[in-house]
C-alpha cells in the first residue's frame, strides 16, 4: 500500500492526487476537474468560491435545459410560463397591471411586451384597459391560458422533482436552508447597492465597472442603469437598462449624489445626458423644472 501511494506522489503532483482520491471515493464532477487544473497552473488562486458558484451555475444549465424541454412539449417557452403562472398566483380575477407584471418578473417593458404579444396571439392572455387610468393596461389570464396551466403544472412539478432526485429528503431540507440564507443575503446586498432617481435604479461605480467587465466592455467610469420604471422620467427621456450614465452637461458623474447635484442646477433647463449604450456614445436631453 505504501509503494502504491509513493508511486502516485512520484507520478502526479499533489492536486492530481486529490482529484484521484475524489474519483476513487465518488465520481468527480466538472468543477473538481476544473479546480484541479487551476491548482496545477496557478496554485496561488483562492478557488473556494468556485466550489459553490461554479456548481450552482453548472447545475442551472442542466435545470434550464430540462425545464425548457418540458415547456416545449406544451408549445410554450419558460418565459411564457412565468407570465401565465404569475397571473395565476395573483388570484381572482387573475390579472395584473402590465408594469406590476414586469416588476414581478424583473423584466424591461420592451421584453415583457414581446412576451404578452405572443401570448395574446395564442389567446392565453388578453389586455384590458384600466377603468380609471387610460395610460395603464391590465394583463389578464384567459380561460384557455388557465386550462393550459392546469395541464402543465403537474408535469412541471414532476420534472422538478426528477431534477432533485439525487438528494434524499433530509439533504433537500438542509440545502433549502442554505439556499434561503444565501439568497436572502444577496437580496439584502442588492437592495443596498441600488440607488433610485428619476424612476430608474442605478448601481454604484464599482459595481457598474465590474458588470461592464463581465460582458467584455471597457472600463468606463459611470453609473450603470439597472432598471427603468415604465412611464417614469427616465423612461420618457429614453434611458434604457444597461445604459451607463457618464456625464451631465460634460460634468462627469461619479456617484448618485453627483448626478442629483448636477441635475438640480437651475441652468440650463434642458440638460444633456451623456451615456454609453454598450460601446456607443449616446446623448439624451432632459427637461428640468426650474423657474
Amino acid at each position: 500500500m505504501f509503494e502504491f501511494k509513493q508511486l502516485l506522489l512520484n507520478q502526479y503532483n499533489i492536486n492530481d492526487c486529490i482529484l484521484f482520491r475524489l474519483q476513487v471515493m465518488k465520481q468527480a464532477d466538472h468543477i473538481d476537474r476544473l479546480i484541479a487544473k487551476w491548482k496545477r497552473e496557478a496554485p496561488e488562486y483562492d478557488l473556494a468560491p468556485v466550489e459553490v458558484i461554479g456548481r450552482a451555475g453548472r447545475i442551472m444549465e442542466f435545470v434550464d435545459r430540462a425545464l425548457e424541454s418540458k415547456f416545449e412539449e406544451f408549445g410554450i417557452s419558460r418565459a411564457s410560463f412565468d407570465v401565465l403562472a404569475t397571473l395565476r398566483r395573483a388570484g381572482p380575477p387573475y390579472r395584473l397591471l402590465q408594469r406590476d407584471l414586469m416588476q414581478s418578473l424583473l423584466r424591461t417593458s420592451g421584453s415583457i411586451s414581446v412576451r404578452i404579444d405572443a401570448l395574446e396571439r395564442e389567446e392565453l392572455v388578453r389586455r384590458e384597459q384600466h377603468e380609471e387610468d387610460r395610460r395603464s393596461t391590465f394583463v389578464a389570464l384567459t380561460e384557455k391560458g388557465s386550462k393550459l396551466l392546469q395541464s402543465i403544472i403537474p408535469e412541471h412539478l414532476a420534472n422538478e422533482s426528477a431534477l432533485v432526485a439525487g438528494l434524499n429528503l433530509q439533504e433537500r431540507k438542509e440545502l433549502t436552508v442554505l439556499l434561503r440564507k444565501w439568497l436572502a443575503a444577496l437580496e439584502e446586498d442588492g437592495a443596498s447597492m441600488r440607488q433610485v432617481h428619476l424612476g430608474m435604479v442605478v448601481l454604484p461605480p464599482k459595481v457598474s465597472l465590474l458588470k461592464r467587465r463581465a460582458v467584455g466592455l471597457s472600463d468606463q467610469p459611470g453609473l450603470l442603469v439597472h432598471f427603468v420604471e415604465p412611464e417614469s422620467i427616465a423612461d420618457m427621456v429614453g434611458i434604457q437598462k444597461g445604459d451607463l450614465l457618464v456625464a451631465v452637461e460634460d460634468e462627469e458623474i461619479s456617484s448618485l449624489m453627483a448626478l442629483r447635484k448636477t441635475l438640480n442646477k437651475p441652468k440650463p433647463q434642458k440638460k444633456k445626458l451623456q451615456i454609453f449604450r454598450g460601446v456607443t456614445p449616446v446623448t439624451l436631453t432632459l427637461q428640468t423644472k426650474h423657474e
